[in-house]
Protein backbone atom coordinates (compact mmCIF):
# COMPACT_ATOMS: atom_id res chain seq x y z
CA UNK A 1 0.00 0.00 0.00
CA UNK A 2 2.91 2.37 0.65
CA UNK A 3 6.56 2.74 -0.54
CA UNK A 4 8.93 1.70 2.03
CA UNK A 5 10.43 5.09 4.29
CA UNK A 6 10.95 6.77 7.44
CA UNK A 7 10.25 5.04 10.58
CA UNK A 8 7.97 6.22 13.42
CA UNK A 9 10.20 6.55 15.48
CA UNK A 10 12.07 9.40 13.69
CA UNK A 11 9.24 12.26 14.39
CA UNK A 12 9.08 12.54 17.44
CA UNK A 13 9.01 15.92 18.73
CA UNK A 14 7.91 16.84 15.14
CA UNK A 15 7.99 20.49 14.51
CA UNK A 16 5.61 21.92 11.56
CA UNK A 17 7.11 24.89 11.19
CA UNK A 18 10.94 23.63 11.31
CA UNK A 19 9.90 20.77 8.91
CA UNK A 20 8.18 23.06 6.93
CA UNK A 21 11.23 25.34 6.03
CA UNK A 22 13.47 21.72 5.43
CA UNK A 23 10.92 19.92 3.54
CA UNK A 24 11.97 18.23 0.36
CA UNK A 25 10.28 20.05 -2.62
CA UNK A 26 9.64 16.78 -4.12
CA UNK A 27 7.71 15.28 -1.06
CA UNK A 28 6.33 18.30 0.57
CA UNK A 29 3.99 21.81 -1.01
CA UNK A 30 3.73 24.94 1.56
CA UNK A 31 0.76 26.55 1.40
CA UNK A 32 -0.13 29.91 3.79
CA UNK A 33 -0.13 28.67 7.41
CA UNK A 34 -2.55 30.93 9.48
CA UNK A 35 -4.27 30.72 12.90
CA UNK A 36 -5.58 26.99 14.13
CA UNK A 37 -9.36 27.06 15.21
CA UNK A 38 -11.63 24.44 15.82
CA UNK A 39 -14.80 24.17 17.40
CA UNK A 40 -15.59 20.90 18.75
CA UNK A 41 -19.29 20.24 19.38
CA UNK A 42 -21.36 16.98 19.46
CA UNK A 43 -22.97 14.97 17.25
CA UNK A 44 -22.72 17.93 14.10
CA UNK A 45 -20.44 21.01 14.41
CA UNK A 46 -18.38 23.23 12.69
CA UNK A 47 -15.09 24.70 11.94
CA UNK A 48 -14.00 27.99 11.40
CA UNK A 49 -12.26 29.70 8.92
CA UNK A 50 -8.81 29.72 10.71
CA UNK A 51 -8.59 26.25 10.56
CA UNK A 52 -5.41 24.59 9.40
CA UNK A 53 -4.98 21.64 7.29
CA UNK A 54 -2.68 18.45 7.03
CA UNK A 55 -3.52 16.72 3.30
CA UNK A 56 -1.84 13.93 3.81
CA UNK A 57 -0.85 12.01 0.58
CA UNK A 58 -0.74 8.07 -0.77
CA UNK A 59 0.96 7.74 -3.96
CA UNK A 60 0.89 4.87 -4.64
CA UNK A 61 -3.18 4.38 -3.84
CA UNK A 62 -5.36 4.42 -7.59
CA UNK A 63 -4.29 4.65 -10.94
CA UNK A 64 -3.64 8.88 -10.80
CA UNK A 65 0.09 10.07 -10.85
CA UNK A 66 1.32 11.14 -8.42
CA UNK A 67 1.45 15.24 -10.40
CA UNK A 68 -2.18 14.72 -10.80
CA UNK A 69 -2.65 14.41 -7.28
CA UNK A 70 -0.09 16.92 -6.19
CA UNK A 71 -2.48 19.31 -8.95
CA UNK A 72 -5.98 18.22 -7.54
CA UNK A 73 -4.38 18.77 -3.64
CA UNK A 74 -3.48 22.23 -4.67
CA UNK A 75 -6.77 23.21 -6.19
CA UNK A 76 -8.87 21.94 -3.20
CA UNK A 77 -6.55 23.16 -0.65
CA UNK A 78 -5.87 26.67 -2.67
CA UNK A 79 -8.16 28.88 -0.07
CA UNK A 80 -7.54 27.15 3.12
CA UNK A 81 -4.29 27.51 5.56
CA UNK A 82 -2.57 24.32 4.43
CA UNK A 83 0.42 21.96 3.81
CA UNK A 84 0.96 18.45 2.04
CA UNK A 85 3.03 15.75 2.86
CA UNK A 86 3.52 12.57 1.02
CA UNK A 87 3.03 9.87 3.27
CA UNK A 88 6.08 7.25 2.99
CA UNK A 89 5.07 4.03 4.67
CA UNK A 90 1.73 3.17 7.14
CA UNK A 91 3.56 4.17 10.23
CA UNK A 92 4.94 7.46 8.51
CA UNK A 93 1.40 8.55 7.89
CA UNK A 94 -0.01 7.48 11.21
CA UNK A 95 2.45 9.81 13.00
CA UNK A 96 2.62 12.71 10.52
CA UNK A 97 -1.90 12.16 10.97
CA UNK A 98 -1.16 11.75 15.23
CA UNK A 99 1.20 14.77 15.13
CA UNK A 100 -0.68 16.88 12.81
CA UNK A 101 -3.91 16.00 15.54
CA UNK A 102 -2.27 16.95 18.31
CA UNK A 103 -1.29 20.53 16.81
CA UNK A 104 -5.00 20.73 16.08
CA UNK A 105 -5.03 20.19 12.25
CA UNK A 106 -7.44 18.66 10.27
CA UNK A 107 -5.80 15.78 8.19
CA UNK A 108 -7.25 15.22 4.76
CA UNK A 109 -6.23 11.68 4.04
CA UNK A 110 -6.01 11.85 -0.09
CA UNK A 111 -6.03 8.38 -0.65
CA UNK A 112 -7.96 4.79 -0.77
CA UNK A 113 -9.93 2.91 2.39
CA UNK A 114 -6.30 2.25 3.73
CA UNK A 115 -4.76 5.69 4.44
CA UNK A 116 -8.61 6.66 5.41
CA UNK A 117 -8.61 4.14 8.19
CA UNK A 118 -4.72 5.34 9.67
CA UNK A 119 -5.93 8.92 9.62
CA UNK A 120 -9.49 7.77 11.36
CA UNK A 121 -7.95 5.59 13.94
CA UNK A 122 -5.54 8.82 14.48
CA UNK A 123 -8.84 10.82 14.87
CA UNK A 124 -10.28 8.59 17.12
CA UNK A 125 -7.12 8.61 20.20
CA UNK A 126 -6.27 12.32 20.01
CA UNK A 127 -10.30 13.13 19.34
CA UNK A 128 -9.09 15.01 15.97
CA UNK A 129 -10.72 15.80 12.96
CA UNK A 130 -10.39 14.22 9.32
CA UNK A 131 -11.83 14.52 6.31
CA UNK A 132 -11.42 12.64 2.48
CA UNK A 133 -9.81 13.35 -0.77
CA UNK A 134 -10.66 10.10 -2.42
CA UNK A 135 -7.57 8.80 -4.63
CA UNK A 136 -8.45 5.07 -3.97
CA UNK A 137 -10.04 2.13 -6.00
CA UNK A 138 -12.56 1.54 -3.61
CA UNK A 139 -13.30 4.39 -1.73
CA UNK A 140 -16.36 3.15 0.19
CA UNK A 141 -16.16 5.25 3.55
CA UNK A 142 -15.76 8.22 1.21
CA UNK A 143 -19.17 7.76 -0.12
CA UNK A 144 -20.90 6.85 3.12
CA UNK A 145 -19.22 10.53 4.22
CA UNK A 146 -21.03 11.68 0.44
CA UNK A 147 -17.33 12.73 -0.48
CA UNK A 148 -17.08 11.45 -4.08
CA UNK A 149 -14.90 13.68 -5.83
CA UNK A 150 -12.35 16.34 -4.84
CA UNK A 151 -15.25 18.89 -5.77
CA UNK A 152 -17.05 17.28 -2.20
CA UNK A 153 -14.05 17.74 -0.51
CA UNK A 154 -13.64 21.07 -1.48
CA UNK A 155 -17.38 22.43 -0.35
CA UNK A 156 -16.19 20.14 3.06
CA UNK A 157 -13.61 22.66 3.65
CA UNK A 158 -15.63 25.96 2.43
CA UNK A 159 -18.93 24.47 4.56
CA UNK A 160 -16.91 23.22 7.73
CA UNK A 161 -19.01 20.55 8.97
CA UNK A 162 -18.18 17.95 11.06
CA UNK A 163 -20.17 14.88 11.68
CA UNK A 164 -19.34 11.70 13.93
CA UNK A 165 -18.84 8.66 11.99
CA UNK A 166 -19.95 5.46 12.57
CA UNK A 167 -17.17 1.96 12.48
CA UNK A 168 -16.12 -0.88 13.71
CA UNK A 169 -13.85 -1.98 16.39
CA UNK A 170 -12.21 -4.89 15.88
CA UNK A 171 -10.42 -6.81 19.07
CA UNK A 172 -8.07 -9.51 18.62
CA UNK A 173 -6.37 -11.38 21.20
CA UNK A 174 -3.74 -9.13 21.63
CA UNK A 175 -4.69 -6.08 19.81
CA UNK A 176 -7.41 -3.73 18.09
CA UNK A 177 -8.09 -2.48 14.76
CA UNK A 178 -10.88 0.00 13.26
CA UNK A 179 -13.04 -0.36 10.11
CA UNK A 180 -14.68 1.81 8.34
CA UNK A 181 -17.04 0.10 6.25
CA UNK A 182 -17.56 -3.79 6.73
CA UNK A 183 -15.39 -6.24 8.35
CA UNK A 184 -15.29 -10.04 8.01
CA UNK A 185 -14.37 -13.40 6.81
CA UNK A 186 -14.83 -15.90 4.52
CA UNK A 187 -15.66 -14.45 0.71
CA UNK A 188 -15.51 -10.59 1.90
CA UNK A 189 -11.55 -11.86 2.89
CA UNK A 190 -10.72 -14.08 0.29
CA UNK A 191 -12.32 -11.45 -2.63
CA UNK A 192 -10.29 -8.26 -0.91
CA UNK A 193 -7.34 -10.25 -1.00
CA UNK A 194 -7.67 -11.10 -4.79
CA UNK A 195 -8.47 -7.48 -5.53
CA UNK A 196 -5.55 -6.36 -4.00
CA UNK A 197 -3.56 -8.38 -6.81
CA UNK A 198 -5.81 -7.17 -9.75
CA UNK A 199 -4.48 -4.55 -11.87
CA UNK A 200 -6.57 -1.69 -13.81
CA UNK A 201 -10.08 -2.16 -12.46
CA UNK A 202 -11.40 -0.20 -9.97
CA UNK A 203 -14.69 0.14 -7.96
CA UNK A 204 -17.74 -2.24 -7.64
CA UNK A 205 -16.37 -3.88 -10.88
CA UNK A 206 -12.60 -4.73 -8.89
CA UNK A 207 -14.39 -6.09 -6.76
CA UNK A 208 -16.79 -8.36 -8.38
CA UNK A 209 -14.17 -9.98 -10.77
CA UNK A 210 -12.29 -10.54 -7.60
CA UNK A 211 -15.80 -12.59 -6.07
CA UNK A 212 -16.17 -14.20 -9.07
CA UNK A 213 -12.52 -15.59 -8.81
CA UNK A 214 -13.00 -16.61 -5.45
CA UNK A 215 -16.72 -18.50 -6.27
CA UNK A 216 -15.02 -20.35 -8.99
CA UNK A 217 -12.62 -22.30 -6.01
CA UNK A 218 -15.44 -22.00 -3.56
CA UNK A 219 -15.19 -22.43 -0.44
CA UNK A 220 -17.75 -22.46 2.99
CA UNK A 221 -16.23 -23.09 6.56
CA UNK A 222 -17.57 -23.48 9.89
CA UNK A 223 -17.66 -20.75 12.63
CA UNK A 224 -18.80 -20.27 15.99
CA UNK A 225 -20.64 -17.22 16.39
CA UNK A 226 -21.26 -15.76 19.79
CA UNK A 227 -23.73 -12.70 19.13
CA UNK A 228 -24.52 -11.04 22.78
CA UNK A 229 -25.03 -13.99 25.05
CA UNK A 230 -26.28 -17.12 22.51
CA UNK A 231 -23.68 -19.34 20.91
CA UNK A 232 -24.02 -20.97 17.27
CA UNK A 233 -22.04 -22.62 15.14
CA UNK A 234 -22.51 -22.38 11.29
CA UNK A 235 -20.93 -22.95 7.92
CA UNK A 236 -20.43 -20.00 6.13
CA UNK A 237 -19.90 -18.27 3.13
CA UNK A 238 -19.12 -15.36 4.10
CA UNK A 239 -20.16 -13.19 7.24
CA UNK A 240 -19.84 -8.93 7.71
CA UNK A 241 -20.25 -6.79 10.61
CA UNK A 242 -21.13 -3.23 8.96
CA UNK A 243 -20.83 0.40 10.00
CA UNK A 244 -22.06 1.62 6.81
CA UNK A 245 -23.72 -0.33 3.81
CA UNK A 246 -21.07 -0.67 0.81
CA UNK A 247 -18.10 -2.17 1.01
CA UNK A 248 -15.75 -3.50 -2.62
CA UNK A 249 -16.45 -0.51 -4.34
CA UNK A 250 -20.25 0.52 -3.80
CA UNK A 251 -21.67 -2.88 -3.47
CA UNK A 252 -24.52 -2.60 -1.05
CA UNK A 253 -23.75 -5.30 1.56
CA UNK A 254 -25.74 -4.07 4.13
CA UNK A 255 -28.10 -1.41 3.24
CA UNK A 256 -29.67 -1.28 6.32
CA UNK A 257 -26.55 -0.90 8.57
CA UNK A 258 -27.47 2.56 9.76
CA UNK A 259 -30.92 1.99 11.05
CA UNK A 260 -29.79 0.78 14.53
CA UNK A 261 -27.12 3.60 15.31
CA UNK A 262 -25.43 1.76 18.22
CA UNK A 263 -25.21 -1.69 17.15
CA UNK A 264 -23.51 -3.83 14.61
CA UNK A 265 -25.37 -5.19 11.37
CA UNK A 266 -24.21 -8.70 11.39
CA UNK A 267 -24.59 -10.45 8.05
CA UNK A 268 -23.95 -14.18 6.88
CA UNK A 269 -24.70 -16.16 4.23
CA UNK A 270 -24.81 -19.83 4.95
CA UNK A 271 -22.94 -22.62 2.92
CA UNK A 272 -24.34 -23.51 -0.88
CA UNK A 273 -23.26 -24.48 -3.98
CA UNK A 274 -21.34 -22.16 -6.63
CA UNK A 275 -24.06 -21.17 -8.83
CA UNK A 276 -26.54 -19.72 -5.60
CA UNK A 277 -23.41 -18.31 -4.36
CA UNK A 278 -23.01 -16.31 -7.72
CA UNK A 279 -26.52 -15.83 -8.14
CA UNK A 280 -26.56 -14.23 -4.69
CA UNK A 281 -23.50 -12.23 -5.87
CA UNK A 282 -25.61 -10.61 -8.52
CA UNK A 283 -28.32 -9.52 -5.79
CA UNK A 284 -25.89 -7.90 -3.48
CA UNK A 285 -24.63 -6.02 -6.51
CA UNK A 286 -28.17 -3.95 -6.10
CA UNK A 287 -28.62 -4.15 -2.50
CA UNK A 288 -31.50 -7.03 -3.05
CA UNK A 289 -29.62 -9.92 -0.96
CA UNK A 290 -31.51 -9.76 2.30
CA UNK A 291 -34.39 -11.64 1.11
CA UNK A 292 -32.59 -14.86 -0.60
CA UNK A 293 -33.26 -17.51 1.74
CA UNK A 294 -29.38 -18.47 2.42
CA UNK A 295 -28.84 -15.00 3.77
CA UNK A 296 -29.46 -13.37 7.63
CA UNK A 297 -29.56 -10.00 8.64
CA UNK A 298 -29.76 -8.83 12.58
CA UNK A 299 -28.31 -5.95 14.82
CA UNK A 300 -25.85 -7.05 17.64
CA UNK A 301 -24.07 -5.01 20.57
CA UNK A 302 -21.06 -7.28 19.87
CA UNK A 303 -20.78 -10.51 17.51
CA UNK A 304 -17.37 -12.65 18.36
CA UNK A 305 -16.50 -15.22 15.72
CA UNK A 306 -13.99 -18.24 16.04
CA UNK A 307 -13.01 -20.68 13.99
CA UNK A 308 -11.13 -24.33 14.03
CA UNK A 309 -11.14 -24.59 10.66
CA UNK A 310 -7.53 -26.14 9.93
CA UNK A 311 -7.56 -23.32 6.51
CA UNK A 312 -6.05 -20.71 7.33
CA UNK A 313 -7.64 -18.41 5.24
CA UNK A 314 -11.09 -19.12 6.83
CA UNK A 315 -9.53 -17.23 9.86
CA UNK A 316 -8.52 -14.26 7.94
CA UNK A 317 -9.98 -10.80 9.19
CA UNK A 318 -10.88 -8.13 6.01
CA UNK A 319 -12.01 -4.94 6.39
CA UNK A 320 -11.81 -1.52 4.46
CA UNK A 321 -10.01 -4.29 2.14
CA UNK A 322 -7.44 -4.45 4.04
CA UNK A 323 -5.86 -7.13 6.37
CA UNK A 324 -6.92 -6.29 9.52
CA UNK A 325 -5.81 -10.13 11.91
CA UNK A 326 -6.71 -13.71 12.16
CA UNK A 327 -9.66 -14.59 14.17
CA UNK A 328 -11.35 -15.17 17.33
CA UNK A 329 -12.01 -11.73 17.05
CA UNK A 330 -14.84 -9.68 18.40
CA UNK A 331 -16.85 -7.18 16.32
CA UNK A 332 -19.08 -3.95 17.70
CA UNK A 333 -19.58 -0.07 17.18
CA UNK A 334 -17.00 1.45 18.17
CA UNK A 335 -18.25 4.03 20.53
CA UNK A 336 -15.03 6.72 20.68
CA UNK A 337 -16.33 10.01 18.60
CA UNK A 338 -14.83 9.78 14.97
CA UNK A 339 -14.89 13.77 13.42
CA UNK A 340 -14.91 13.71 9.88
CA UNK A 341 -15.35 16.98 7.98
CA UNK A 342 -18.31 16.46 5.26
CA UNK A 343 -20.28 18.46 2.66
CA UNK A 344 -22.92 18.87 4.64
CA UNK A 345 -24.79 17.89 8.07
CA UNK A 346 -27.07 15.07 6.21
CA UNK A 347 -23.94 12.85 5.03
Amino acid sequence: MFRGGQSAHTLAGFNWSDYAEKRSPRTMDKFNMGKKGLNLGKSVHSTNSNAEYLFLVNPSSGKASIQKKRDLVSKVSRHSNAITLISESEDHASQLAKDAMLEGRIVVACGGDGLQNIVAQQAIDTGGVMSVLPFGRGNDFAASMQIRSFRDTELAIKNGVVQHARYVNVEFSDYSRICLTCAGVGLLSDASLRASRLPLLKGKALYTVAALISLMKLKCHRYTLSFDDVELQKELLILVGAASECTGGGVRIAPDAKSEPDRLNVLFATSQGRTSAIKLLVKALSGKHLAHDKVESNFHERCRIACENDNYGASLVYGDGEYLGVLPASLQIGNKPLRVLVPNANA
